[in-house]
């Protein structure tokens, strides 16, 4: 986009509000050793166009003095509130960059600072190369159009483009579900048969003692409920461990995606165990019909 912008504000003429910005990359060194480079996003200091709140959901101004970034960048440069950072541009002009505060944006990876802050920090001229507007009215295709207008992008464009990569990660969560469902079905279906096989001597031997089915399938399949009783703490504690290191790995500098469990998600999976324990009974249980007594008795432990 050009310096002069003039025709900019004649085409938004009737837009709510126009916020002019800057932003241009610049080096940081990450305490972890790489270099980053995120963009440094210059915005006018009564800009109402972003909304930024903290990790602690306050609204934050823009600061007259220092720079917000954002906590993904925070660990990245092993930094916080208060601490200064030491940033490079690209034509090798160096400038320090107070910390003012920490903003919780999940898109982006940016730093942001007010004109009148940036202008404390650096020489550079205040060059406009973008505009966030707000408006119902405006014709955009001829935005789209203009030549002089390298892109225009609305938020509903940016909410489709999130959202087909929400859509990505909601089909990956089902086939997991789906194979964690199958996985535990089949746990279960092999503990029960092994217990079983082993103990098919003991359940003859009670069958020729006079015991009924229901009394041996409540000595026995009870095992395999008490199993699913004390083993859903220790699966709910390693599949939030399992769910914190997969949003780890599936963050990224310019998305973060929170992990949330409900309460609702645990009972859900705490149902669909005892749902599996109770079918593979089920299927247990018709095998006792089929015990050949002079056969288990006569076989070797």
């Amino acid at each position: 986009m050009p310096e002069d912008a003039t025709f900019i504000y004649e085409a938004l003429e009737g837009a709510e509000h126009i916020d002019a910005s800057m932003a241009f990359s610049i080096f940081l060194h990450g305490d972890d050793g790489n270099m980053h480079s995120p963009y440094l996003v210059v915005l006018e200091d009564n800009q109402t166009s972003l909304n930024f709140i903290d990790v602690n959901g306050n609204q934050v101004l823009m600061p007259e003095d220092g720079v917000l970034i954002t906590p993904r960048m925070a660990r990245a440069l092993d930094a916080k509130i208060g601490d200064t950072v030491e940033a490079e541009s690209l034509d090798g002009s160096v400038f320090m960059l107070n910390i003012a505060n920490i903003v919780d944006f999940p898109l982006g990876n940016e730093i942001y600072i007010s004109r009148t802050a940036f202008s404390k920090i650096s020489s550079l001229p205040f060059t406009v190369r973008a505009f966030l507007f707000q408006s119902e009215n405006l014709d955009l295709e001829s935005l789209r159009n203009d030549p002089r207008i390298a892109s225009v992008q609305t938020k509903e464009d940016m909410e489709s483009s999130i959202n087909i990569i929400l859509d990505l990660l909601q089909s990956l969560q089902v086939i997991i579900i789906a194979f964690a469902g199958l996985l535990a079905f089949a746990v279960m279906m092999v503990l029960g048969r092994l217990n079983y096989h082993e103990r098919i001597r003991e359940l003859a031997t009670l069958k020729v003692l006079g015991f009924h089915q229901k009394e041996m399938k409540r000595l026995v399949l009870r095992e395999n409920i008490w199993i699913a009783v004390f083993g859903l703490p220790f699966g709910a504690v390693a599949g939030y461990g399992l769910l914190w290191s997969m949003m780890i790995q599936s963050t990224n500098p310019d998305m973060e995606i929170a992990a949330t469990i409900s309460i609702g998600s645990i009972v859900l999976a705490c149902v669909l165990i005892f749902a599996f324990t109770l079918f593979v009974n089920y299927l247990l249980g018709r095998k006792f019909k089929g015990i050949d007594m002079a056969a288990s008795l006569k076989s070797v432990e």
